[in-house]
C-alpha cells in the first residue's frame, strides 16, 4: 500500500480528508496527519509518506517551507497543496517545488480523486521500474560473481568499476568463500536449497551475496572476516541451512581489499576444492599462493610397493599388535598419498592392498568368515574424506586382530616363536620382527638368543629343516619342498640341508624312501 500524509491545523479537515476519498480504492493507506508544517517534517521523516496533502497557511513553518525542508532529503514524495487562497505566487512556488498539484478550498471531491488517481498510477509504474531496475542490478551482480569465482571476470577497469557499483558502497575487506557439498542420498536440488537459505541469512546480516557457482555455491562477503569465532559462526550456519543429511567442504580465499584482486587469489581456492578428499569435512579452509598446487611426476614420486605394506600390515594383524596396526595404516597412507594423492588413486590403492592382507588372514585363519571384512573394501569407496576413510579402515581391522584372537599376553618371545612357526616360509628377517615388535634388532637378538638358547637365523634354518624333513617324507621333490621352505635358490637349501642333517636333501629323501618300502 501506498503512504498517506495529511497536514492542516483544522481538525475537521484533518479528519475529512482521510473519508473524503476511497484511499484504498486507489492503494493508499493514510499513515497519519500532523497540525502544521514543523510537524509534517518530522512525520515525514518517521513515516516515508509517498503522497503529502498539505495545507499552505499553518502557524509557525507553513506547507511552503516544510516542502521545502522536506525536498532537502526527499526528492520523489508527492504533493498535493491545499489552499484556500488562489494566489499565483503561492502557485508559482508550489511549481518551484515540483508539487503535484493546487487545489483551492473548499475541496472538490472529483478534482481530489483525480490526482489520487493519478499519482497512484504514477507510484506503480515507479514501483515496477524500481523493481525491474532492481532485478537487472541483481542478475547482472549473480553473472559477474559467477565469472569472477570461475576466474573468468575480465581484469580491466571497465569490469572493475562495474562490479563495484553492483556491489554498493565499497568495503574494508571482501573474501570469496566456495562450497562443495556431498550426500550419498545425492540430489539435485542441494546447492540450489544451500544457496537460498544462505542467501536470507547474509542478507539479512548485511554481509555480502549468495550466488551460484556450478559445482559449488558462493558466498562473496564483505567486512566479514572469516577468523575465528566468525569462521565458527559462517560454519554453523552452513551446517544448519545444509541439514544433518548433507555434508560439505569449504574454501575461501584470503581477504582482499578490492573485489578485482580476488581473480588472483581464485585459482587457490579451486585447486583446494579438487583436492577436498585429502580436506577435512564440515570447515571453512583458507587458501593462500602455496594451494595452487603442481603437478607431480614420476621423477619426483618414491617408489611404492603396496605388496610391501600390505605384508607390513599383515603381520601386525597376525601377531595381535593393535597399536602396530595404526601405525602401519598411517605408514601406508603417507606412502600412498605421496605417491598420488588424487581420490582415485588413493581409494584403488587402499582396495589392493585390503585384498591382498585379507587374503592372507583367511589362509592362516580358515576357522574365520573373512565375509564381513571383505565389505570394508567396498564401504572406503564411500568415504568422502581421506581421514575418515583412515579412521574407518582403523576400526574394522582392530576388530579384526581381536577376531583372530592372538593374545596379547603372550611375551615377546613366544610371540616370535610363534610368528616364526607360522611364517617361515617367508622372507622374515630378525630385522622385520624387530619393527613389529618395537625393540632394536640387536638387543632383541640377544633376548631371542637368551629364550631359545640359538641366534635368530640358526633357530629360523631349524624350524625351515624340521618342515623340509616333512615334506621330503611326504614325497615332494628337492626343488619344491625349498620353495615351500623359504629358500629360493635350491643349492643354499642344499647346504642348509647338509649342515644341519649331515646328508643333502636328496640322499634323505631316497633313505627315507627306503625306509618306508622295508
Amino acid at each position: 500500500m501506498h503512504r498517506v500524509l495529511i497536514v492542516d491545523d483544522e481538525p475537521m479537515i484533518r479528519e475529512g480528508l482521510q473519508t473524503l476519498v476511497d484511499w484504498n480504492k486507489h492503494g493508499f493507506s493514510v499513515v497519519g496527519t500532523a497540525s502544521n508544517g514543523r510537524e509534517a517534517v518530522e512525520k515525514h521523516t518517521a513515516l516515508a509518506p509517498d503522497l503529502i496533502l498539505i495545507d499552505i497557511r499553518m502557524p509557525g513553518m507553513d506547507g511552503l517551507q516544510a516542502i521545502e525542508e522536506i525536498r532537502r532529503t526527499d526528492s520523489v514524495c508527492h504533493f498535493l497543496i491545499l489552499s484556500g487562497y488562489a494566489e499565483f505566487n503561492y502557485a508559482k512556488q508550489a511549481i518551484a517545488h515540483n508539487v503535484d498539484g493546487y487545489i483551492l478550498k473548499p475541496i472538490d471531491e472529483d478534482e481530489l480523486e483525480s490526482y489520487v488517481e493519478r499519482i497512484a498510477s504514477q507510484l506503480v509504474s515507479r514501483s515496477e521500474q524500481r523493481q525491474t531496475s532492481e532485478q537487472t542490478t541483481v542478475l547482472l551482480r549473480e553473472e559477474m560473481l559467477q565469472q569472477l569465482a570461475s576466474g573468468k571476470l575480465d581484469s580491466d577497469t571497465t569490469h572493475s568499476s562495474e562490479l563495484k557499483v553492483l556491489l554498493g558502497e565499497p568495503g574494508k575487506y571482501y573474501q570469496m568463500l566456495l562450497i562443495e557439498l556431498y550426500s550419498r542420498e545425492h540430489s539435485l536440488t542441494m546447492n540450489a536449497t544451500l544457496r537460498k537459505k544462505l542467501a536470507d541469512r547474509i542478507t539479512q546480516k548485511q554481509i555480502g551475496w549468495a550466488f551460484s557457482a556450478e559445482p559449488y555455491v558462493g558466498l562473496l562477503l564483505k567486512d566479514y572476516l572469516l577468523q575465528n569465532g566468525s569462521r565458527d559462526q559462517m560454519k554453523q550456519w552452513i551446517e544448519e541451512c545444509c541439514g544433518p543429511k548433507v555434508r560439505f567442504a569449504a574454501v575461501a580465499t584470503e581477504p582482499v581489499r578490492e573485489p578485482n584482486e580476488l581473480l588472483d587469489a581464485i585459482p587457490a581456492v579451486r585447486s583446494l576444492l579438487k583436492r577436498r578428499f585429502m580436506l577435512q569435512g564440515q570447515q571453512i579452509h583458507l587458501a593462500g599462493k602455496a594451494d595452487e598446487g603442481t603437478v607431480q611426476t614420476s621423477e619426483n614420486r618414491e617408489n611404492l610397493s603396496i605388496e610391501t605394506l600390505a605384508q607390513k600390515l599383515y603381520y601386525r594383524i597376525d601377531i595381535g599388535n593393535n597399536d602396530g596396526v595404526d601405525k602401519a595404516i598411517q605408514d601406508a597412507s603417507d606412502q600412498i598419498c605421496a605417491y598420488d594423492a588424487s581420490e582415485q588413486f588413493i581409494k584403488s590403492s587402499w582396495a589392493q592392498l585390503l585384498t591382498i592382507v585379507l587374503n592372507k588372514v583367511a589362509l592362516s585363519n580358515p576357522q574365520i568368515s573373512m565375509q564381513e571384512d571383505l565389505s570394508m573394501i567396498t564401504a572406503l569407496y564411500l568415504a568422502h574424506h581421506n581421514q575418515e576413510m583412515l579412521v574407518q579402515l582403523k576400526l574394522r581391522l582392530t576388530e579384526l586382530t581381536e577376531k583372530i584372537g592372538k593374545s596379547d599376553s603372550l611375551s615377546v618371545m613366544k610371540q616370535m616363536t610363534d610368528f616364526i612357526e607360522r611364517h617361515y616360509s617367508e622372507n622374515i628377517k630378525l630385522e622385520t620382527l624387530a619393527e613389529l615388535f618395537n625393540y632394536n634388532s640387536g638387543y632383541l637378538g640377544k633376548m631371542f638368543k637368551n629364550y631359545t638358547g640359538e641366534h635368530f637365523n640358526t633357530y629360523l634354518d631349524q624350524i625351515r629343516i624340521q618342515h623340509a624333513i616333512e615334506l621330503l617324507q611326504e614325497g615332494l621333490k628337492v626343488h619344491q619342498v625349498s620353495e615351500r621352505v623359504g629358500y629360493a635358490n635350491v643349492d643354499y637349501f642344499h647346504s642348509k640341508f647338509k649342515k644341519y642333517k649331515g646328508v643333502s636333501p636328496s640322499s634323505f629323501k631316497s633313505i627315507a624312501s627306503k625306509s618306508v618300502s622295508d
